[in-house]
């Protein structure tokens, strides 16, 4: 096989293997991200029923406040009820001691609905509490081994632009800058394997007298439809047998 042509095919495998640890390593910033928006939604579950048991509280202990209110100005009522000399004071006074007693009546109930409510959210913060552990256990691990990810493909990568700095300075400056202007205008890939007549990449049909002159790999050539740099790669078997015809030939 022609030197640059060889090199060239390396080249393009080198080259997107580097677009893909590209991609790869690009997408971790989100993938960190995410893992932290869900430590922040327990964190977040967490405190939301903290809240919400402390509100509880707070109201509990105002309702209670209130009944302990309406039992005093119940109790002056009812004293005052003993003290009054008409018919219509008294029941002045009776209905204003019924009309507290069913406004406490109401705060009881209250009270009865805020310490149910704590209750429930005592339960919940402990629910949350063991969730939030288990999501800090699972994200620090994420993030550990996506730490440990991102250096491995940093390390690839950081060996793969060496090689492709290699390759490059092996090949004729003439078809380095005919690869660079092929990839550059086909997203990057400027090498196509011809198979049975096929260009693998526009998938067009190759005549048969170029595919036969493709197929030595001794020269470039390009695709008629796509442009891109034709090789090929002989099928293992093909291959096999010409690795062992070598030896033979070399011995006559």
């Amino acid at each position: 096989m022609l030197v640059d042509l060889e090199r060239l095919i390396g080249l393009q495998q080198v080259d997107l293997r580097l677009r893909e640890l590209s991609r790869q390593i690009e997408e971790f910033p989100g993938r960190r991200k995410q893992a932290e928006a869900e430590l922040a939604r327990a964190r977040d579950e967490l405190a939301r029923h903290r809240a919400a048991h402390t509100e509880s509280l707070k109201a509990r202990k105002k309702l209670e406040l209130d009944v302990q209110q309406f039992d005093e100005r119940i109790r002056k009522h009812k004293e005052q009820m003993y003290e009054v000399k008409s018919n219509e004071a008294y029941r002045a006074l009776q209905h204003e001691a019924d009309e507290e007693e069913r406004q406490k009546a109401g705060a009881e109930d209250k009270v009865l609905e805020a310490m149910i409510s704590a209750e429930e959210e005592e339960n919940a913060i402990k629910k949350a509490e063991a969730e939030l552990k288990q999501v800090e256990a699972r994200v620090t691990t994420a993030l550990r081994e996506l730490d440990a990810a991102q250096k491995a493909l940093e390390k690839e990568a950081a060996d793969l632009r060496a090689q492709r700095e290699s390759l490059r300075a092996g090949v004729d400056e003439d078809m380095l800058q005919m690869y660079d202007r092929i990839a550059g205008g086909h997203g990057g890939i400027a090498m196509a394997e011809a198979r049975e007549e096929v260009c693998q990449v526009c998938r067009i049909h190759i005549r048969p007298q170029t595919f036969a002159e493709v197929k030595r790999n001794d020269q470039i050539h390009t695709c008629e439809s796509c442009h891109r740099i034709l090789y090929y790669v002989r099928p293992p078997a093909a291959a096999a047998e010409a690795a062992g015809e070598q030896p033979a030939a070399a011995g006559n």
